[in-house]
């Protein structure tokens, strides 16, 4: 079973708008050890309401929703009105080490990654890395959709240049049993 999946989905004009829209309703910045803990984490972080940008990245979301219902058929509670958004920026020497997306203290788990790349410029290094089998490189450019088993080991690299920009939304469901 592939764990990790790409794929295109806004243009950079379309990624411009919504950086516009989030860094308007931008919400309290977040705990950094609120999904992966213990783990060295360097950039800015910020909880966003998924309301006010619903119009503009539901096109993404229902991707993810799609992909999980073709490749993981995972239950999950996809309760958008509710829910926030981390948006995440990476700027020079910012990295994420290697880590899993788990919740140990609630009721619901995580069932899939999903990130979007917001970033307006090129940036570089910012790489996001899973490691399954051996250590692997995913390719994921302005505008991509990227959507992970929370499970599989990931990192994101130092950016070395430039900002890296991501949207990220974790697809809760019923406890792993």
């Amino acid at each position: 079973m592939n764990l990790i999946f790409t794929f295109p989905c806004f243009v950079p004009k379309e990624v411009k708008v919504i950086n516009e829209l989030i860094n308007k309703n931008l919400g309290q910045k977040e705990d950094k050890n609120q999904v992966a803990k213990n783990v060295n984490k360097q950039g800015t972080f910020f909880n966003v309401p998924i309301l006010p940008i619903m119009n503009l990245i539901y096109p993404w979301l229902h991707r993810c929703k799609n992909i999980n219902r073709q490749h993981f058929g995972h239950n999950i509670d996809w309760q958008f009105e509710s829910d926030a958004l981390n948006y995440n920026i990476y700027e020079t020497n910012d990295t994420y080490d290697w880590h899993i997306d788990a919740r140990t203290e609630m009721c619901m788990d995580i069932k899939l990654t999903c990130i979007l790349n917001l970033s307006e410029e090129p940036y570089e290094g910012g790489e996001f890395l899973i490691r399954s089998q051996e250590e692997r490189k995913i390719k994921f450019d302005t505008g991509m959709g990227l959507i992970a088993h929370p499970l599989v080991s990931h990192k994101v690299t130092p950016v070395t240049k430039g900002k890296r920009i991501t949207l990220t939304y974790w697809a809760l469901g019923p406890l792993w049993r």
